[in-house]
């Protein structure tokens, strides 16, 4: 199996090359459309049809292919609403791509509000496309961007293009070029795993057959710490995800596990059982300095960072069972902060700071919770007969990761942080477990 390493050599071209080659003129002014403070409100009807190949062959189905990239995009976000294909009423062999070749008005007898048109010229494994958002109601366009690459990378242009949108209709950056690692087991092995966020392109980062655990990013998305017992020890190494290069942490007799960078990424929060118990210790991975910051019988373990790097949450089974507790980052003022049921684990600190995601048991299952720092507003996310394990956030803090077990088997879920919506499973093969959002590609 080709790993994530290897993939990422064979798309050099397309980070060097690929981009906006041309940024067409805006005809509508920088307007706000969309709330983005209220995700549960109205949804914005958007029109996504095929691409239009204006030149060359499509044997590989680009122009349908990043069509429905976008659209998927643009329905997980919660904020816009695809109209089904099946309304389209404009001449599928109809090579409208400009505003004065679009009749928008087949596009508003469908409740399209806004429309998205792209087209490709194709030369062997290189295309060339532009790409087209319009307001379908007031027929101007938005926003216009023209990118050329390989045939390979149209996923990744679709993605592109959807962050494009977002941010035109929200004024925000969305996260639709981020990717989630995870663990994937096999039978005698765990393999750490890189995806696109809606799991495609699914690739190992190491060769190996050892067991690996708990990936966690580096916050310049370029690096994996993770927990590995090749040494026969669970020892904490650093995998760069580009080169496939790895490079020992931690390798103290006993745990080395939960490797948690900082904000800046000069330190790691991390769990060590060196003196004998778990707890909670800071490592300077430069000049190799380690300093404890639990000092307690229980076992404490799970840390995970304030966005400010001021506090830090962890687990702590010294209340008698596990819950969830913050301290500063020196390891003072350290304070409970779930009192809910007998069991909460997994912390899991939003981007924006305001809430602590964790995994709850209730009733039997364990199920994807949120909180605030100081312990107010306890909600839970998921209930739908499943468990939903080990959180993690989206970089803009409005989506969460987890793994959920269906049919026996642990799958890599994703939804936004709201209440009562259903999880979008993104993988399939295997058993797939602790899942970790990465930042935003630069």
């Amino acid at each position: 199996m080709k790993t994530y390493a290897g993939l990422h050599r064979t798309t050099i071209a397309f980070l060097v090359f690929v981009g906006v080659m041309a940024v067409f003129a805006s005809e509508a002014s920088a307007k706000v459309y969309l709330d983005i403070n209220n995700p549960g409100g109205r949804r914005l009807p958007i029109a996504v049809p095929s691409f239009i190949v204006l030149e060359g062959t499509d044997p590989a189905g680009a122009a349908s292919e990043m069509a429905a990239v976008i659209a998927g995009d643009l329905k997980f976000s919660g904020f816009f609403e695809p109209v089904p294909a099946e309304k389209f009423i404009e001449d599928p062999r109809k090579k409208a791509l400009t505003r004065e070749e679009i009749h928008f008005p087949d596009w508003t007898a469908v409740g399209a509000e806004a429309l998205i048109k792209g087209g490709i010229r194709l030369a062997g494994p290189r295309m060339e496309i532009e790409i087209r958002l319009f307001d379908a109601v007031q027929g101007r366009m938005i926003v216009g961007k023209k990118y050329t690459g390989e045939i390979r990378d149209a996923r990744r242009i679709a993605h592109r293009f959807s962050n494009e949108v977002f941010k035109a209709f929200t004024g925000e950056d969305g996260i639709f070029e981020t990717q989630i690692a995870f663990v994937r087991r096999e039978k005698d092995h765990s393999q750490i795993f890189i995806a696109d966020y809606d799991g495609a392109n699914a690739a190992p980062v190491l060769s190996g057959k050892e067991i690996n655990l708990k990936p966690r990013w580096h916050p310049d998305g370029k690096r994996l710490a993770y927990t590995s017992y090749k040494r026969r020890n669970p020892d904490l190494y650093e995998v760069d995800v580009a080169s496939g290069r790895e490079k020992l942490l931690s390798g103290y007799t006993g745990l080395n596990l939960g490797g948690a960078w900082s904000p800046k990424g000069d330190s790691i929060a991390l769990t060590l059982s060196r003196d004998g118990n778990s707890e909670i210790y800071l490592l300077d991975p430069l000049a190799g300095s380690l300093s404890r910051l639990t000092q307690h019988s229980a076992i404490d373990v799970s840390p995970a960072w304030s966005p400010d790097g001021s506090r830090i949450a962890f687990v702590s089974d010294r209340s008698g069972s596990p819950q969830i507790y913050v301290m500063d980052a020196s390891g003072e003022n350290v304070r409970r902060i779930t009192f809910e049921g007998s069991y909460n684990t997994s912390p899991a600190w939003s981007p924006r700071g305001d809430k602590i995601a964790f995994t709850a048991r209730r009733g039997g299952a364990f199920q994807i919770a949120v909180v605030n720092p100081d312990g107010t507003d306890l909600k839970i996310l998921t209930n739908n007969g499943a468990s939903h394990e080990d959180p993690t956030w989206s970089p803009d803090g409005r989506y969460l990761s987890f793994s959920s077990r269906r049919n026996g088997r642990h799958q890599i879920n994703i939804m936004p942080a709201q209440p009562g919506i259903a999880p979008l499973a993104i993988t399939s093969k295997g058993t797939n477990l602790t899942p970790a959002w990465s930042p935003r590609r630069p």
